[in-house]
């Protein structure tokens, strides 16, 4: 009895061995892999980017005006100053080597003390809160040196060397007047002859990322001669301030 339950458990197992064999093919056919990637060779390269061929971003900038003025003091800080807003396409011209187009707005302002000599155009006598304004559109073009390998697809540190110039869409002589026995009245005087509608000048930003020092050199004047005063009269040329960048 021993040796007949012996024989048909063996058998039995002969039976699942066989039958497992045939299986296999089948099972491993069911297994197969339906679809197989190469990331590297499947990935489009990137084609834009902080460091590639072609990038472009807004930006936005700071510069208060520096430097002593040409018969014309202002007052310095944020009521002389430049703000900008603008964009900038960059087309990299080698690893270390770029062109820049700039397009912005700009608002240019010059706020005079109240002592300013009447030798001064257009200062009027007893006038506070002075200021002079131009609103522009203007265009930059700029030499980018951006040293530095393996920064992968950031910008990094860089220089750029830069002209700019455009016109002003609108000029403003503003202030206010006190005079005795009278309201005080708020003169704003829109494109005066003696305000320059045409500005331009050069100048240079260090950066690193989205962060610049930027300083720039006016080199068109900012009043036009008045017949009948002697003596020039011109605001600070220099602006030195800050750009921020959005990648």
């Amino acid at each position: 009895m021993f040796l007949r339950t012996s024989a048909y458990s063996f058998f039995g197992l002969c039976r699942l061995l066989v039958f497992g064999l045939l299986l296999a093919p089948a099972l491993a056919s069911a297994q197969q892999v339906l679809l197989q990637t190469d990331v590297a060779l499947d990935t489009l390269p990137a084609r834009t980017g902080p460091n590639r061929a072609w990038f472009g971003h807004l930006y936005a900038g700071l510069a208060p005006a520096v430097g002593p003025g040409a018969g014309l003091a202002v007052r310095y800080g944020l009521a002389s100053a430049e703000w900008q807003l603008g964009g900038r396409l960059k087309r990299r011209l080698s690893g270390g080597l770029a062109l820049s187009a700039d397009l912005r707005y700009a608002l240019l302002r010059y706020g005079l003390p109240d002592a300013t000599a009447r030798a001064a155009p257009p200062v009027v006598p007893g006038a506070t809160n002075q200021s002079l304004s131009y609103q522009q559109l203007q265009g930059e073009v700029s030499l980018r040196l951006n040293p530095g390998r393996g920064r992968g697809n950031a910008v990094g540190t860089y220089l750029d060397v830069l002209a700019y110039g455009g016109r002003a869409l609108s000029t403003r002589y503003a202030y206010t007047q006190t005079l005795p026995g009278r309201p005080t009245l708020e003169v704003s005087e829109a494109n005066p002859a003696y305000l320059a509608r045409w500005l331009g000048g050069v100048g240079l930003r260090l950066g690193r990322n989205s962060l610049a020092l930027s300083g720039r050199y006016r080199l068109s004047d900012a009043l036009r001669p008045v017949p009948g005063v002697s003596g020039p009269a011109e605001p600070p040329r220099w602006l030195l301030g800050l750009e921020w960048s959005w990648f």
